[in-house]
């Protein structure tokens, strides 16, 4: 198991795009949301799935607010690639491993980094809405 492969291969491009959509969509219902936010959340949701990659109970995750529902779909979203949960009127995919997963979650990580200091504080919002539905 190696968690240190931050660059998820080439095929796991579908999974940064389910990620990113949504937070977009929590963002569409909530656009006072910011770059904050998301990376609030996608922290949480690492060191959820670091734990499940290394085989231990994860922590709770102590968020409220816009953090706490941007996380919830998130989490929604890597239980559904995950293969623990099944999503209606979606197509059942391959399992995803966790280390995989927690790859894609801090490449995302990194794209908030990146944007924040491009477009200001919702500069990765405002980016990843252009290539989403």
């Amino acid at each position: 198991m190696n968690l240190d492969n931050r660059n998820p291969p080439e095929d796991h491009l579908d999974v940064l795009q389910n990620l990113e959509f949504a937070v977009v969509e929590v963002w569409r219902r909530h656009p006072e949301i910011n770059n904050y936010n998301v990376m609030r959340a996608y922290e949480a949701a690492i060191d959820v799935y670091r734990a499940v990659a290394r085989e231990q109970t994860p922590k709770p995750v102590n968020l409220s607010g816009l953090d706490a529902d941007l996380f919830e779909q998130i989490k929604e979203t890597c239980e559904w690639r995950l293969g623990r949960a099944q999503r209606a009127g979606q197509p059942e995919l391959p399992s995803l491993s966790a280390e995989a997963l927690v790859a894609c979650l801090r490449k995302l990580r990194k794209s908030v980094d990146r944007w924040t200091d491009r477009g200001g504080r919702q500069g990765y919002l405002q980016f990843i809405e252009k290539y989403l539905p």
